[in-house]
C-alpha cells in the first residue's frame, strides 16, 4: 500500500505499537490473537467482520506500511481523516482540541496572518476560560490567572498543522497538573480532562441554545457552563467570510477513561450567522459598568480625529490597552492636546500612560473620561 500525502513515513515511524494497541482497545476493538508479529483486533461490534492488524515490532521492514494500514482502518471506522488519527496516536496521553476554520479563502489550507493570530489567541483563551470554570463556575472571570489553569496551558503543545482547510490542534496532557495542586485526590479525573470536557459541554450548550433560539437560558444558569470569557474567545475566532464556519473537534486521550467526556460529540460547528448570538450572550454575561478611573499602559493603533483648525486635529483614537495579561482594543475621544500626544506616539510607536475608565465591549471597548495622555518615561 502506498503512503498517502498526509501520512508521511516519518509520522508513522514515530508511532509506538503499545500506544496504537491502547488506542484500539479504548475505541472498543477486541484483542483476538497474535500472528507474525501482528496483534489482531476484532471489530467493536459483536457480529462485525472488520479487523485491524497492529504491528508490535517497530524493527520489522514493513512497519511503516503495516502501521499505515492499521491507521487507515481506524480512521475509516471512525469516519475521520487518517492524519487526525495519527495526531491522536502521537498524543496517546493527551486530549487534542482542534479548531478548524473553513471558507472559500481557506481551501488551500492557508489563512491571513492576522486571522491566524486571532485564531490562536481565541483557542488559548477558550481553554483558559474552561479551566477557570472547571475550578469555579462564574459568568465572568475578571482575571484568567489561576495557578492550575496557567500550569495546564504551559504544558499544552501546539501540534503540527493538519491539511483540512485550516486547523489548529492543541494537545492537553492528562498529567499537566498534579492532583494535589488541583485540589483533587489521585483517583479523581485529571484536571486537564475536567477542563477539556467542560469546554466541549459549554460549546455544545451554547450552540444548541442558539439553534433553538433560547440564548437566555445560557445567561440565566445559576452555575454557568458558558462564561463571558469563553464567548469572547469565540468572537476572536469568528470567521471573516459569510460562508465561513468555526468547527471544534475534540478527541480524548486513549490512556484515560472517558469519564466526563463520555457521550460528548466529536464535532461542534458555529456558522458565521451564529456569532451575532454569541456576541449577545457575551454582552449579557459580561459586567457592563465601566471600571474606576485608573492609569493604563496603551499603544496608539489608529488616529481617527478630524481637523478643527490649521491642521490641528482632535477626536477619536483607537488604543491597544494592557490589563495584566489581557490585550484590549479600546476607543477614546481625546482633546486637542491629548490627540497631539497620541500623534507623536503613533509614529514611531511609543507606549503611553492613559488615565480613564475602561468600559469593556464585545469587540471594541471604550476609554471614558480620559484625563491624561502622556508618554511612558524611557526608564519606566
Amino acid at each position: 500500500m502506498s503512503i498517502t500525502s498526509d501520512l508521511v513515513p516519518e509520522m508513522l515511524n514515530r508511532l509506538i505499537p503499545r500506544d496504537v494497541q491502547g488506542y484500539a482497545r479504548s475505541r472498543g476493538w477486541r484483542p483476538f490473537r497474535t500472528t507474525g508479529r501482528l496483534m489482531i483486533y476484532n471489530s467493536p461490534y459483536e457480529n462485525g467482520l472488520q479487523q485491524v492488524l497492529v504491528p508490535i515490532d517497530s524493527t520489522r521492514p514493513d512497519f511503516v506500511e503495516r502501521m499505515q494500514e492499521a491507521v487507515q482502518t481506524l480512521a475509516d471506522f471512525e469516519s475521520r481523516s487518517a492524519a487526525a488519527v495519527v495526531t491522536d496516536l502521537l498524543n496517546f496521553d493527551s486530549d487534542v482540541l482542534r479548531y478548524r476554520v473553513d471558507s472559500r479563502r481557506t481551501e488551500k489550507g492557508t489563512l491571513p496572518l492576522t486571522q491566524a493570530i486571532d485564531l490562536l489567541g481565541g483557542a488559548k483563551q477558550s481553554l483558559m476560560a474552561a479551566a477557570h470554570s472547571a475550578l469555579v463556575r462564574k459568568k465572568y472571570h475578571p482575571k484568567l490567572s489561576r495557578t492550575e489553569a496557567v500550569q495546564l496551558l504551559d504544558r499544552c503543545q501546539l501540534n503540527q498543522t493538519e491539511q483540512r482547510s485550516f486547523v489548529v490542534a492543541i494537545a492537553c496532557p492528562m498529567r499537566a497538573v498534579d492532583a494535589n495542586e488541583a485540589g483533587t485526590d489521585d483517583s479523581a479525573e485529571p484536571f486537564a480532562r475536567q477542563a477539556t470536557s467542560l469546554l466541549t459541554r459549554a460549546l455544545l450548550s451554547l450552540d444548541q441554545a442558539i439553534e433553538e433560539d433560547r440564548v437566555n437560558s445560557i445567561v440565566d444558569e445559576a452555575e454557568p457552563l458558558v462564561s463571558a470569557n469563553l464567548c469572547d474567545a469565540l468572537l476572536k475566532m469568528r470567521p471573516k467570510e459569510e460562508d465561513g464556519i468555526l468547527e471544534f473537534l475534540p478527541s480524548w486521550a486513549p490512556s484515560t477513561p472517558m469519564g466526563s467526556a463520555a457521550d460528548l460529540p466529536s464535532q461542534i460547528v458555529f456558522s458565521y450567522d451564529e456569532f451575532e448570538a454569541v456576541e449577545e450572550v457575551y454582552r449579557q454575561l459580561r459586567p457592563t459598568e465601566a471600571s474606576e478611573s485608573k492609569m493604563w499602559i496603551a499603544y496608539v493603533d489608529e488616529l481617527k480625529g478630524t481637523e478643527i483648525a490649521d491642521g490641528v486635529r482632535e477626536g477619536e483614537v483607537v488604543f491597544t490597552v494592557f490589563d495584566g495579561d489581557e490585550v484590549i482594543r479600546a476607543r477614546a475621544r481625546l482633546t486637542r492636546e491629548q490627540y497631539q500626544t497620541a500623534c507623536l506616539a503613533h509614529n514611531p510607536i511609543k507606549p503611553l500612560f492613559v488615565v480613564g475608565r475602561l468600559n469593556r465591549g464585545a469587540r471594541v471597548s471604550r476609554l471614558l473620561d480620559v484625563t491624561k495622555v502622556e508618554p511612558v518615561p524611557a526608564n519606566s
